[in-house]
């Protein structure tokens, strides 16, 4: 039997090796860094789209030679991966930035206003904490042997500037399937909007630090599903509906498809910012290497980025694209008529007209209780105790109702359960046990 053969095949190279070949990768890497602290250059998102590309290559060449692994790299090789980071969280706020016009044009200028004026803040922010990074970074360098030589750079791609676009000659087709895809990707918008509901993320979230929300509350695991939920949406309308027939005649289509984008890219912005507290800061093995680099951070100021900024907008633009999303449903209703019984023993009271109030607004689009020549609205728990009110003194057993069938589809599913008054939810119906505690 071999005696080496328990030992591993991998080389080891010494740490004075390893010095020159760092030496030459990172000199690019330092000296795209080194730009933002030059105060007459005022970068883009193509600048930390660059940053960014460099800052991976080199962080996969200090991975590939186990750096951090290795006590006298692992420092650098975390302030070059926490770099990383914050430039992909930068490079998507600015996307959204960018794209606003083309998102959602200029009926949303006020909105606009107070969202660029927030965002450019929080990008100011940034920059200070990227020149704290930078001189770090140096700093560090310096220390491990490192001799940093600036090359030259072409900067002028770099300073703000605004993109011309071609213009849009995509012709009118009509898909075959397309009211099918658009009613899709409306469904789909809500189920993500309410998704986002579940989690409790449209609420004010109150802490003392990130400690007490991360990973808790929100987690990368978490925005990486709520991003992927999104980009399929994106997906789907960018495959089957862009281009086609009905895009060019409604409106209403390129704005939820702008009403997905934004909140996509401020999803991605939060993903990377809490990805560099639950890698970098809260938990890195060695804790000198953690309390350094949590010294060149803000808590704070990070989680009002996180929560103050991001959280918020996404909650407010979710919003709106759920409205859109139903008036979008709203114009593809199959509308019929059911006639279903009244619940038994009591009529319509609290408890069964919000169920029928739930699974309406699960389906986002309108329906109506016909009693006595009046239409009553199921998605409002009012409107229903008064039909109900109505309905007893007629002494009626049965109410038509008229909507769309998915809708109603359900609803005939609820009237066969006595609206769960004596049942309980019936499996096709999961969905109320998540809305009822929304």
């Amino acid at each position: 039997m071999n005696s080496d053969s328990g030992q591993s095949l991998t080389p080891i190279i010494s740490e004075e090796d390893f010095l020159p070949l760092v030496d030459k990768e990172c000199q690019s890497f330092l000296s795209i860094l080194s730009v933002i602290s030059e105060p007459e250059i005022k970068v883009n998102r193509f600048y930390y789209f660059t940053l960014l590309q460099e800052a991976d290559r080199l962080e996969s060449f200090l991975d590939d030679y186990g750096s951090r692994s290795n006590l006298r790299w692992l420092y650098f090789a975390e302030l070059v991966a926490c770099v990383r980071n914050f430039s992909l969280a930068i490079f998507h706020l600015y996307h959204a930035l960018d794209r606003y016009s083309d998102y959602l044009g200029a009926g949303h200028d006020n909105v606009r206003k107070e969202f660029e004026s927030h965002a450019f803040d929080i990008l100011d922010y940034f920059s200070d904490f990227l020149r704290r990074f930078h001189k770090t970074l140096v700093a560090e360098a310096r220390t491990q042997g490192i001799k940093i030589k600036l090359a030259p750079i072409q900067k002028e791609s770099w300073k703000v500037k605004v993109t011309p676009q071609l213009p849009y000659t995509i012709s009118n087709y009509e898909s075959a399937d397309e009211s099918e895809r658009i009613i899709s990707v409306a469904q789909a918008y809500r189920r993500a909007r309410k998704g986002f509901r579940e989690h409790g993320l449209h609420k004010r979230i109150r802490a003392d630090n990130l400690a007490q929300i991360i990973p808790g509350k929100i987690n990368e695991t978490l925005m990486a599903e709520f991003e992927s939920a999104l980009h399929n949406i994106q997906s789907e309308y960018d495959t089957h509906i862009r281009g086609g027939k009905t895009e060019k005649q409604n409106q209403w289509m390129i704005t939820l498809r702008g009403l997905t984008a934004i909140p996509m890219h401020l999803i991605e912005f939060i993903r990377w910012l809490v990805h560099f507290y639950e890698r970098h800061e809260n938990q890195v093995r060695q804790s000198d290497v953690k309390a350094r680099i949590s010294g060149l951070v803000d808590d704070e100021r990070l989680m009002d980025c996180i929560c103050g900024f991001a959280l918020r907008y996404c909650n407010r633009y979710l919003n709106e694209g759920n409205e859109v999303a139903e008036r979008i449903l709203s114009m593809y209703v199959e509308p019929i008529t059911y006639e279903l019984p009244l619940p038994k023993p009591q009529g319509f009271h609290a408890r069964p007209a919000t169920y029928v109030s739930l699974v309406i607004q699960e389906h986002g689009t309108d329906a109506f209780l016909l009693v006595d020549g009046k239409k009553f609205n199921c998605r409002s728990v009012l409107d229903l105790l008064e039909a109900g009110g109505i309905l007893a003194d007629l002494g009626m057993e049965t109410v038509t109702v008229e909507g769309d069938k998915r809708s109603l589809d359900d609803l005939k599913i609820l009237a066969q359960n006595n609206y769960c008054e004596d049942r309980e939810i019936p499996k096709e119906l999961s969905y109320l046990r998540i809305s009822r505690n929304l």
